[in-house]
C-alpha cells in the first residue's frame, strides 16, 4: 500500500478507506445479518474486503454500542447476531425460567417435551414462541407440560443443541 495523503495527522493509504463511524456500524449490522460471524477477527476481515480499515478494538467498541451478541446459529454454532431488546430480554428471560422451572427434558422424534414445575409450561412456551427460532414450528403447552415440535429430527436437534447452550 501506498500513501496518497496526510490529512490532519491522519494517514491516507491507496485501496483503503476510513469511514464515519455510522456508515461503518451500519456496514456492521449488515454483514452481522448477511454472513455467520464467529469471531472479531472474521468481521474485520468482512470489512477489509470491503475496503474499509479498522483495529479489533474498534470493532469490539462498535459490537458493544450495536447490541451485537453471540447466539445460536440454525446449525448450532455460535456467531454474532444482533438482538433488539425485545428479543434480548425473551433470551434472558427464557434462560432465567429454563434454569428455574424446568424439571426434565426428553426428545423423540421431532419433538421436545419441557416438563416444568407446575404453572409454568406456557411461560416456557410464550418466550420460545418470541424468540421465532427457524427450527421450531410450534408448541403446545399445558399446566407442566411444553410440547415443542420441529420440522424434522435435524431441526430437533438444532433446538437441542440452542437449549442445552442456553442451560
Amino acid at each position: 500500500m501506498e500513501i496518497i495523503a496526510r490529512y490532519n495527522k491522519a494517514i491516507i493509504l491507496e485501496g483503503v478507506s476510513f469511514m464515519k463511524k455510522e456508515k461503518r456500524q451500519q456496514l456492521i449490522k449488515q454483514l452481522v445479518r448477511e454472513n455467520e460471524i464467529d469471531r472479531q477477527e472474521k468481521l474485520v476481515e468482512l470489512l477489509e474486503e470491503r475496503g474499509v480499515s479498522v483495529t479489533q478494538a474498534t470493532i469490539s467498541r462498535d459490537i458493544h454500542e450495536l447490541n451485537v451478541v453471540k447466539g445460536s446459529s440454525a446449525k448450532g454454532q455460535v456467531i454474532y447476531k444482533i438482538f433488539t431488546d425485545e428479543k434480548r430480554r425473551a433470551d434472558i428471560q427464557l434462560k432465567k425460567k429454563l434454569k428455574e422451572v424446568v424439571i426434565q427434558i426428553d426428545y423423540i422424534e421431532q419433538m421436545t417435551i419441557i416438563k416444568t414445575l407446575p404453572g409454568n409450561a406456557h411461560v416456557i412456551g410464550a418466550l420460545l414462541d418470541e424468540l421465532d427460532w427457524k427450527e421450531k414450528i410450534g408448541c403446545v403447552c399445558g399446566n407442566d407440560t411444553c410440547l415443542v415440535i420441529s420440522g424434522s429430527k435435524v431441526e430437533r436437534e438444532i433446538l437441542k443443541d440452542r437449549l442445552n447452550l442456553i442451560m
